[in-house]
């Protein structure tokens, strides 16, 4: 009797769960730094490592996903990186001392870098193709969503209870997804059993570390920030050579030779960075300019994430049936109009209005990273499946670890500049903000082009088709 085969919206209501939860735990900890380092005697410095650390760990892993998606059956793969991260949390909650809280938090990341890439292949190979759009907006939104509830959910927690019960809440919840996965989920990868490069594991491990260590420190020590970015660029270049000689790879970058799909990866860059940013930079703002409490300034940000969902969602739908020509370029332009005239704000503006614009910069995120992610991988072959979305969430992560330590590297340096000129301190540190959404907005600018060059581009692509279909002309 043949086994039937169960609804796909079932198995990826169960990955973007997952997901979820998974990039849940990667800002969990943020508004608990300065409670940790006094819990556990330990400087600042040492507990920025929970957050750095985490996503230099998670950004070696999603390389290394490619190869395992191609050798261990899906459900087993699954459950292997849900149970990782289930150790790692029980690991935290339990750590006597901060060294073993840090490793356990690594041991989390190994699992978190492996849920992505498994969650995006087996959507791509379970969704109906017409669909694709609406089921990758959701993947977006579990990517997305998870991050932005990390920080008001925890700050709750902390303020009512010990700071390890955010380790309670995400254990329950990990529960519920293995559960959930051990009967839903199913093998759907077709196993080819590549050769692992080991060589090439390292190589990618040193040069990834190096380069986002580079750019976590290059703000306050630009000697060795510039040494570990430039050694980093150079094993990463090595690898990428090596690469490119391999019969099996580690990554494939042929998807690269395809110019949509390199525009689409660097149209995600560019949102997935100035989304994080935001994350890392407006709670402070309100904080320190306003006097709003962490909670409360959490809360307020809240409004923008929810509707981004809600947007993402119905970006999907739109680009299943009218592509991205009008969507993509009005995104990014919408999302980088909200930045500029953000970035005139001060201490004196409206609340209400900066609550406002933070909401329009994610409505327009919400119809640019989505649809930019899913049109690029949608240009591949299966068989380029799993390399393209290595390289895409590669990129993703990238992409936050450099939003994050750029953007929050120009708002001290320039908060610092102003109150050695005699600012107050809720005047620099909005002189501070101001910079670094000014840069925020000079990224959306060049996406911006991008998604004009992307949209030609797709156009005359669908001309070139349509031509070769109809030789005499009769469309």
């Amino acid at each position: 009797m043949e086994k039937k085969q169960k609804n796909p919206w079932i198995i990826i209501g169960v990955l973007v769960f997952s997901a979820l939860v998974a990039t849940f735990n990667e800002t969990i900890l943020n508004v608990a730094l300065r409670i940790i380092s006094e819990d556990m005697h330990t400087s600042m410095a040492n507990v920025q490592w929970l957050i750095t650390g985490y996503m230099l760990v998670t950004s070696v892993m999603v390389p290394v996903t490619a190869f395992l998606y191609q050798s261990i059956p899906t459900k087993k793969l699954f459950l292997g990186a849900m149970l990782i991260i289930l150790v790692g949390t029980a690991g935290c909650l339990f750590a006597p001392v901060f060294p073993v809280l840090l490793a356990c938090r690594m041991i989390q990341a190994v699992g978190t870098g492996m849920m992505i890439p498994i969650m995006m292949n087996t959507v791509l190979l379970v969704v109906p193709k017409s669909q694709i759009g609406t089921a990758m907006a959701l993947c977006v939104c579990g990517i997305t969503l998870g991050p932005a509830f990390g920080p008001t959910v925890s700050g709750i927690l902390v303020q009512f209870f010990y700071w390890k019960s955010v380790f309670v809440l995400l254990l329950i919840l990990l529960l519920i997804a293995i559960i959930a996965g051990a009967i839903v989920i199913e093998n759907v990868a077709p196993l080819s059993k590549p050769h692992l490069d080991i060589f090439s594991v390292v190589l990618s491990t040193a040069g990834l570390a190096a380069f986002l260590y580079g750019v976590s420190v290059v703000m306050s020590n630009v000697l060795i920030g510039l040494i570990c970015i430039i050694v980093g660029v150079i094993v990463l270049a090595i690898f990428v050579m090596r690469q490119n000689k391999l019969k099996e790879p580690l990554l494939n970058f042929k998807p690269f030779t395809n110019m949509q799909f390199t525009l689409g990866v660097a149209m995600v860059f560019i949102a997935m960075l100035i989304n994080f940013s935001l994350n890392a930079v407006m709670p402070s703002f309100l904080q320190g300019a306003f006097g709003v409490a962490s909670m409360a300034s959490a809360l307020m940000l809240l409004p923008g994430v929810l509707l981004n969902a809600l947007s993402t969602n119905i970006s999907g739908k739109i680009l299943d049936k009218h592509g991205v020509k009008v969507m993509l370029p009005v995104g990014f332009a919408v999302f980088s109009i909200a930045l500029f005239t953000l970035s005139r704000c001060n201490e004196m503006t409206s609340l209400i209005l900066i609550v406002v614009l933070h909401i329009l910069i994610y409505q327009g995120l919400a119809f640019s990273m989505s649809p930019a992610q899913t049109s690029a991988l949608a240009t591949l072959t299966p068989e380029m499946n799993s390399h393209g979305v290595a390289i895409v969430n590669t990129f993703m992560q990238i992409a936050a670890s450099v939003g994050s330590s750029l953007f929050g590297g120009i708002q001290s340096v320039r908060q610092a500049s102003a109150m050695a000129n005699g600012a107050a301190e809720t005047s620099a540190i909005a002189y501070g903000f101001s910079g670094t959404i000014m840069a925020a907005f000079v990224m959306g600018v060049i996406g911006i082009v991008l998604a004009i060059l992307y949209a030609r581009k797709e156009n005359t692509m669908r001309v070139d088709d349509m031509e070769c279909n109809n030789p005499n002309g009769q469309f």
